[in-house]
């Protein structure tokens, strides 16, 4: 049994498809997107209806899913979402083709089903998984237990006190690896565009980013990473 963690797949479903192949996903496996399937790729879609077929998948509330929900339940996203940058128009004409049933299934997969934080231990080294951000408590966080969605923006974008910024300045404690997405790797101090992102604080926190831009097509690079064998998979 291993445990992978992806990120930022951004509608790229032939891509996502082939990671799968490429680290041969077993059904006694378990894998966690961390969000962002969706939006300025073609195919975000049927990434999110793959994925909710696969009870070995945990899915994660991205910001881009978040846009999409807020934008599905009646808040002021839908500049934002449907803009250029975000790209969330392609989901949407994708979304509204669909029969109401599908529909139905795929809001309630992303409104109750989805994860903000997980805590999880793999090789006796404890990590916190989320989509942007981090959470003082360490302690499971799921979307479908907060009522209001403009609880959980902050997370999931990584701003105020959840950005990853601050991981440095918490008190030194038991070590705890951070894992997010979110960021491309290359926009971060020191990071290279198209490959993932470590660093190790004084505190004894560390931080893994793991979107390395798969959402600049050719030009960019998706990765899983394997916990337990600790390796990198890049396509």
């Amino acid at each position: 049994m291993s445990v992978y963690v992806m990120s930022d797949i951004h509608g790229l479903y032939d891509r996502y498809m082939k990671m799968l192949e490429k680290i041969s996903l077993k059904e006694e496996d378990t894998l966690f997107i961390l969000g962002d399937v969706i939006d300025r790729g073609n195919d975000g879609i049927p990434i999110l209806l793959d994925m909710m077929q696969r009870e070995n998948v945990i899915p994660f509330l991205g910001n881009h899913e978040w846009m999409m929900l807020a934008y599905l339940e009646g808040l002021r996203t839908q500049y934002s979402w449907l803009s250029d940058y975000s790209g969330g128009a392609v989901t949407l004409r994708q979304f509204s083709e669909l029969d109401e049933e599908r529909q139905n299934a795929i809001y309630e997969y992303l409104r109750y089903e989805t994860a903000l934080v997980r805590m999880i231990e793999v090789g006796g080294k404890e990590y916190m998984l989320s989509h942007a951000g981090f959470t003082y408590e360490r302690e499971d966080w799921d979307t479908g237990s907060l009522n209001d969605l403009n609880v959980c923006c902050d997370l999931v974008f990584g701003s105020g006190p959840f950005s990853i910024l601050n991981i440095p300045s918490l008190p030194a404690e038991s070590p705890l690896t951070y894992i997010v997405g979110h960021l491309e790797t290359g926009r971060l101090a020191g990071g290279t565009p198209g490959r993932v992102y470590a660093k190790n604080f004084s505190n004894g926190m560390s931080l893994i980013d793991i979107d390395t831009g798969c959402e600049y097509g050719e030009e960019g690079v998706l990765s899983c990473l394997c916990l337990d064998r600790k390796q990198i998979y890049r396509l």
